[in-house]
């Protein structure tokens, strides 16, 4: 190629490389300009008055900040050690309580009619580059080390073990939106350098990530995505990293919101959002999904718009908070160690707001759902609307309140709040029943499932959280009180409603270790239907030094619940075991219960008996019931009473009134047990469940190998075995090859039968493998293990085929029973619709009486005689009752009119032999 050929292919090259960055510059600065826009309203309708509102909170957070007297900026003294509280304390409250808010104040506009007066102010831009002078001085920049710990081999990388890449998104937010103040003072690329070092994990130079593994820490998308999208955005349009940078990022974001394998953040297949390799649905969860939302909503309609698997994997996380919330609460169970940080749902509010308005058609439920929740309390709106201005990942923008605004102004219709039905959350170990806008939920642990966390300071007492607690919220907590915590006061973190526990003292209760798996394998979320459930726990209490267990089952079935325990044993144990039925706050003196039919008011009542046959209530007008049986020979108390306990710290000494009552099974026992019945908002009508106990609920077996019952009204039939060696005879369920929860109900007079089966095993551990949180988290192939299908089989009485298919069940016939074989996984419930195989008779005739078959039942050769010469015997076909074509164990011979099918080699069970557009049903014996 001649020299004048080869410039021009370079020209030519050049200017198509010009144009791309040009036009991924072009981009990226919309990009830029569409988020400085939202954090700062830009455009905001001030007439609405929640936008005003939250302008007023920006503008006296701002005004308030104004103090900087607490600051040298002349002489700022030693360079900060993150390695010190109070320097990396000092960082922390010079960004997120000074600098943002400053920078909010002079960048906000403000209503035309009444101008921010500090917006673009000459000496306030001068405080806030002040600030940034200090930070500067203080020893922040590109060099600085900011200790982050690298697990190079599992890739995660945890940021910053002092924290300062997780709060330092108001650091990011400022720097962006200080742009050009910076630049004119040459002080832009020394602080954008520094960004770049905090958010350097998230470069696409970083050496320790590849998207080997899906998902990511949920610190990371909380907080340190953020950072790095402000980073990129304000890179100039002439650094060659920027587009680079950008598309990295998106691809990281992707990666991060893919559903997570083993115990690794941060969204799991049930949609629980996890941290700390558990189940954490409020602070983790909801800032990660807040976060995802902003940017998803950034990115939508760019270059650079997230997958299709990710938005969609976002939505279903955040509309899965209204499956397990009432109102805006959720279970303390989900919260981690904050126990009395549970109206998340209200917190995340804005995240629907957020999907909304990146995609009205596509997510106009996630809209309409945003609507519900603001119709429930103009109280908690107003409390949405001035808290929380600003916050560690700016997720209460002005631009963000315009969002909720534009919502509540679409007409859209709410949806409706789900009233009724059994949820499974198997990866956090819990289950939620909904029934007439009651909700019910009950935790547990296992070896996939750790018990509790705590810190020094908080959940100190919160070591029973899964021991098969229940919580019950009968009418939402649609007005988010200050202090949550006043309202447990005195709570005895040692009778938690549904456990079976020793009855510890607080200091040993208050040593506890956390976050740990008890090695037991049996934790089962059921339903059938989706609308009756049954949770099932082969409990051991990690912590007890004499290794205290009980197997305990829930059956779920509307308004009333059963409760199941047995073998229950604590050898060598010091201290009572109880269970508890209940524990509620007394609200006022004005409140009763009732005690078989008594009404009781006041603190100061007792109530025992030695054995069942009473009802009560709690003071919310739960019922509860203890049947006369065999297994309710232990003593029983019922009380309303003061109680003094530590706050959640473990420190000082608080009191309050509770109704209280529990099930004594005495010290060390070996083999006790327990039934009970709960009836949600029973009240007086709890006397009907008493006295009619056996027409709702029979218990047909609770011992070690199962606890099976049935609930009458609608012939349901509920199996928990936990020995796989167990046979029943009570129903159609003959024996299971592997422990599992089992449910049956026959309709259509008997003709058809559901049944559904879950397996108690997530798995992604074997029957002898079991491993620490330690164990987990520093080694790879454990913290992100897959997990694998495993085939749980049962065996039926009688005959019978699929009548509406699963793609995860099949069948085969085996003598005069039916095997169904179940493929199963993260813990989910697999349902399938059977019908009676319809009785055979000889011979066996098509529909068109073309043929003739014999014998049937058949144990080797079946004849199929035609009332004419068959001469297409390359339409004969076979297939199992699973619909599988057969090939292999069988030959086909034809004699004139007579196809002989050879059936000796194929296993017993139903096949169909197909010739042309005929079908003839065949039972191998």
């Amino acid at each position: 190629m001649n020299r004048t050929k080869k410039n021009t292919l370079l020209l030519l090259i050049l200017l198509i490389y010009g144009i791309s960055v040009n036009g991924q510059n072009g981009a990226i600065n919309t990009l830029a300009d569409k988020y400085r826009n939202w954090l700062v309203g830009e455009n905001a309708d001030y007439n609405n008055n929640f936008v005003n509102l939250r302008y007023t909170s920006f503008k006296n957070a701002g005004t308030q900040a104004m103090n900087l007297l607490q600051y040298d900026f002349v002489n700022p003294g030693n360079l900060w050690d993150f390695g010190a509280d109070a320097d990396k304390n000092e960082y922390f409250n010079i960004t997120e309580k000074s600098l943002i808010r400053l920078v909010y104040l002079y960048k906000i506009k403000g209503p035309a009619s009444s101008p921010n007066p500090y917006y673009n102010n000459t000496a306030l831009k001068e405080d806030i580059l002040k600030i940034f002078k200090y930070i500067e001085d203080k020893g922040v920049s590109a060099s600085t080390n900011f200790e982050y710990e690298i697990l190079a081999d599992n890739e995660e990388v945890i940021t910053s073990h002092h924290g300062v890449a997780l709060r330092s998104s108001a650091y990011a937010s400022a720097i962006l939106l200080m742009k050009d103040e910076l630049k004119s003072v040459g002080k832009f690329s020394h602080h954008m350098g520094a960004l770049d070092g905090i958010t350097t994990f998230l470069s696409p130079g970083f050496p320790h990530f590849h998207f080997t593994y899906p998902g990511y820490n949920s610190d990371v998308i909380r907080a340190s995505l953020q950072q790095r999208f402000c980073y990129v955005l304000a890179q100039e349009d002439s650094e060659v990293s920027r587009a680079g940078n950008m598309e990295h990022l998106k691809n990281f974001i992707n990666n991060a919101l893919l559903v997570s394998n083993g115990w690794a953040d941060a969204i799991k297949p049930d949609f629980i959002t996890f941290h700390h390799r558990g189940a954490y649905s409020n602070s983790y969860g909801i800032d990660a999904l807040h976060q995802a939302s902003i940017l998803n909503m950034m990115l939508k309609a760019s270059p650079y718009e997230l997958s299709s698997i990710a938005q969609q994997n976002l939505k279903k996380a955040v509309i899965n908070y209204r499956t397990f919330s009432k109102d805006f609460t959720m279970p303390r169970a989900l919260a981690g160690r904050f126990p009395f940080t549970t109206a998340s749902y209200n917190i995340l509010r804005p995240a629907l707001a957020y999907l909304y308005t990146a995609d009205p058609v596509g997510n106009e439920d996630a809209g309409r759902e945003f609507v519900r929740l603001w119709n429930i309390s103009s109280d908690a709106n107003n409390r949405l609307v001035k808290e929380n201005t600003v916050s560690i990942n700016l997720i209460h923008s002005l631009g963000g309140m315009q969002n909720m605004a534009d919502i509540t102004g679409a007409g859209l219709i709410p949806l409706t709040e789900i009233n009724s039905g059994h949820f499974g959350f198997p990866y956090a170990g819990l289950s939620v029943h909904r029934f007439n806008g009651w909700q019910i939920s009950v935790k547990g642990t296992s070896k996939h499932v750790w018990h509790f966390e705590n810190s020094m300071s908080e959940n100190r007492l919160g070591a029973y959280t899964s021991a098969g607690a229940t919580e019950i919220l009968a009418r939402g907590n649609s007005v988010i009180t200050n202090d949550v915590a006043q309202l447990y006061n005195g709570w005895d973190w040692s009778h938690v409603p549904g456990t079976t526990v020793a009855n510890v003292p607080y200091n040993i209760l208050a040593g506890y270790i956390m976050r740990q798996m008890n090695g037991k394998n049996f934790l089962a979320h059921a339903n059938l239907d989706k609308e009756k459930g049954v949770f099932a726990m082969d409990y051991k209490d990690y912590n007890s030094q004499t290794g205290m267990t009980a197997l305990k089952s829930y059956f779920f079935y509307g308004g009333k619940i059963l409760c199941l325990g047995s073998d229950i044993k604590d050898t060598g144990g010091s201290y009572p075991v109880h269970t508890t039925l209940f524990q509620t706050l007394i609200p006022n003196t004005a409140n009763t219960s009732l005690i078989n039919g008594n009404p009781v008011s006041g603190n100061n009542h007792t109530f025992s008996a030695n054995g069942g046959g009473l009802w009560a209530t709690d003071s919310d007008g739960n019922g509860y019931v203890v049947p006369s049986s065999s297994y309710n020979s232990y003593p029983i108390t019922i009380k309303r009473s003061t109680q003094t306990s530590p706050d959640q710290a473990n420190n000082g000494s608080t009191t309050g009134d509770f109704s209280m009552a529990f099930i004594d099974h005495g010290t060390a026992p070996v083999s006790s047990s327990y039934q009970y019945a709960i009836q949600l908002q029973g009240g007086s009508a709890t006397e009907d469940l008493l006295n009619n106990f056996n027409a709702y609920f029979s218990v047909l077996q609770q011992n070690t190998q199962a606890h099976v019952a049935s609930y009458v009204p609608e012939s349901i039939y509920n199996y928990v075995i936990w020995d796989a060696t167990a046979i029943f005879n009570y129903d159609v369920l003959e024996k299971a090859d592997k422990p599992a929860v089992v449910i049956t109900q026959k309709t259509n007079n008997n003709k058809k039968l559901k049944v559904s089966l879950t397996n108690p095993n997530l798995g992604l551990l074997a029957n002898n493998e079991a491993y620490t949180w330690g164990q987990i988290s520093g080694t790879a192939s454990r913290l992100h293990r897959v997990a694998q299908n495993e085939i749980v089989t049962i065996r039926l009485k009688g005959l019978w085929e699929i009548d509406l298919p699963n793609p995860n069940v099949s069948l085969q016939i085996s003598g005069g029973s039916t095997e169904v074989l179940f493929t199963t996984k993260n813990g989910f419930t697999e349902q399938i619709l059977l019908k009676q195989v319809q009785t055979l008779s000889l011979p066996s005739v098509s529909k068109r009486n073309l043929y003739k078959v014999y014998p049937n039942p058949a144990t080797d050769v079946v004849n199929i005689i035609a009332d004419s010469k068959i001469t297409l015997p390359e339409n004969i076909r076979i297939y199992n009752n699973a619909g599988h074509f057969v090939e292999k164990g069988m030959s086909i011979k034809i004699t004139g009119n007579k196809i002989s099918v050879n059936l000796k080699n194929l296993p017993e069970g139903l096949y169909f032999i197909h010739i042309g557009d005929e079908s003839f049903k065949i039972l191998k014996k």
